[in-house]
């Protein structure tokens, strides 16, 4: 409440966005999020992006106008989008889990790549045709799109490129850029972004209070332990190795699981591309080593994992049988769990320190099988 005021009142005193653009509305609260602010006006509520890659610029700005009302004037610059959106187009599960957490299942009208989304309201919904597979994220078929009719089409921003020409079309382009927030809370916030389109707001607020006293939950008892067990991460992938930057999203949960995570020491937010050698040098020794995997057709197993790259077998983890895979074409990771940062913690704490975890459960995680 007090960072609410404060920020209010410095609104109120006069302050400065992009030119033309408006002030002296009131901000939504934001406690963890960097990427986006929300600001209520009378008339109207801007909604904007901060540029990932330039924090210090706007990415995008939109102006969302309830339905039944006229364009007040004096509105600052930006995509004009009547709220509370009813009909949507999506181009990721996160988005569409989002969607479904607010109570807007009913507005999702079209996918993207419906083939890499598992929630079934999203494969019901393709089958039986009230949800349309509007192609890939890369080339988004814009004849479906337009015959849609659809208010928005939510994407990830990708390097602050364009998008050819979808950018022409006419729909808003609503860029979500959650996924490069490096704090596990951070990306779950988004859910207040996305919930300004629906005109959920209230509704995202007790969301994302519940979220964030789970997770702060599991992260005091993983607090309390003295031991911190060295963590490993993913698999290669041709001839190089990612790994989750020290300044990633995964390294803050392994820090908020009280655990070693070699990488640490680093600062970037994204991966990083490292040979065997250099993995090996720093992890084989770890206590516990997590893979996620997209595989529809088997799990992996030590077996198979072995048969990749014989070397594997030298870690030791391999050799303790201390691996635990996530087959995410199984597991909704990938769609959910910027809902459920509480059960992604909670799964790696339960693993690493099993003293006091939550009676064993895991949610996303498995042990591997041989």
């Amino acid at each position: 409440m007090k960072r609410l005021l404060f920020f209010a009142l410095l609104a109120l005193a006069g302050c400065r966005h992009d030119a033309g653009e408006a002030c002296g509305g009131t901000l939504v609260d934001i406690s963890y999020a960097k990427g986006f602010t929300i600001e209520g006006f009378d008339g109207y509520t801007v909604a904007r992006v901060r540029n990932p890659w330039d924090t210090t610029r706007i990415l995008h700005t939109y102006i969302l106008i309830p339905r039944d009302s006229a364009v007040p004037s004096g509105i600052p610059a930006g995509d004009i989008v009547r709220v509370p959106v009813e009909r949507a187009v999506l181009s990721s599960g996160v988005h569409c889990a989002m969607a479904e957490a607010l109570g807007c299942a009913g507005a999702v009208r079209g996918v993207c790549d419906p083939k890499y989304v598992s929630l079934p309201f999203v494969c019901r919904g393709v089958d039986s045709g009230t949800i349309a597979d509007v192609g890939k994220v890369s080339q988004v078929d814009i004849e479906r799109l337009l015959a849609i009719e659809a208010d928005i089409i939510v994407m990830s921003p990708f390097g602050g490129g364009g998008y050819g020409a979808l950018d022409k079309a006419g729909v808003p382009v609503v860029e979500c850029a959650s996924y490069m927030e490096s704090e596990p809370l951070g990306q779950s916030e988004w859910i207040k972004f996305h919930a300004a389109f629906y005109g959920r707001l209230d509704v995202a607020d007790s969301l994302f209070e519940s979220m964030r006293e789970r997770y702060d939950s599991v992260a005091s008892l993983a607090a309390a332990c003295t031991e911190r067990p060295k963590v490993l991460s993913e698999r290669r992938t041709g001839q190089v190795w990612y790994v989750p930057g020290g300044g990633s999203y995964a390294a803050a949960l392994y820090r908020d699981a009280a655990t070693d995570y070699p990488w640490s020491d680093d600062t970037s937010a994204g991966s990083l591309s490292l040979s065997f050698e250099q993995v090996a040098q720093r992890a084989s020794d770890a206590d516990v080593w997590f893979i996620r995997y997209h595989d529809p057709a088997a799990d992996l197993t030590y077996g198979r994992l072995k048969g990749e790259y014989e070397l594997y077998s030298l870690f030791r983890p391999f050799a303790e049988r201390r691996i635990f895979a996530c087959n995410t074409a199984r597991v909704p990771y990938y769609e959910t769990a910027i809902l459920n940062p509480d059960k992604v913690l909670s799964d790696i704490v339960t693993i690493a320190h099993p003293q006091v975890g939550r009676g064993g459960q895991l949610f996303y995680y498995s042990p591997m099988k041989r």
